[in-house]
């Protein structure tokens, strides 16, 4: 199989049922920018080690929810109940770890710095995410895993902070 499929060269692309729309139809263009966010992610293993594993659960979750925007009918692609009770989980715990008062300027250090940037990606795909749901039945359960994501990029990025201070 070829990557190259000469397919999309007059600007069309296929979804999951195969049916052909164009590059910048909102569907296409909220899948990009979780591809983008799991790029984003990908880099962040190498940046933040001791969360690695972490993250790439996450990004395996980003894959999911690529994968219930590109089928049309919406129902072979979830997020599991467990994986939102993880974020929320990670988020507590967080909290209980930092001293958070008011408002905080992001980026205490360079890796917390490129957390606070997949935090900045996974908030323009909930944008794109809410734009598709306007005109797509999105899950209930996609919608609050991504916003509950970018809490849990923000408490990583203020542990990632303190702990290389």
């Amino acid at each position: 199989m070829s990557v190259t499929t000469k397919g999309g060269d007059k600007g069309q692309t296929s979804l999951y049922s195969g049916q052909r729309v164009s590059k910048d139809d909102i569907r296409i263009e909220t899948v990009g920018t979780g591809d983008e966010f799991v790029s984003n992610l990908g880099e962040l293993k190498y940046i933040v080690p001791d969360y690695r594993d972490i993250i790439e659960r996450v990004q395996k979750n980003i894959f999911i929810v690529n994968a219930h925007c590109a089928d049309v009918d919406g129902s072979k692609f979830d997020i599991a109940q467990k994986e939102l009770d993880f974020i929320e989980s990670f988020v507590t715990e967080g909290e209980k770890l930092l001293d958070m008062k008011g408002f905080t300027i992001p980026s205490e250090n360079r890796p917390a710095a490129r957390v606070d940037i997949c935090r900045t990606v996974c908030r323009r795909f909930e944008r794109r995410l809410i734009s598709l749901s306007s005109c797509a039945n999105l899950s209930p359960a996609v919608l609050k895993y991504i916003n509950r994501l970018s809490d849990f990029l923000y408490i990583m990025a203020r542990l990632v902070g303190k702990e290389n201070l």
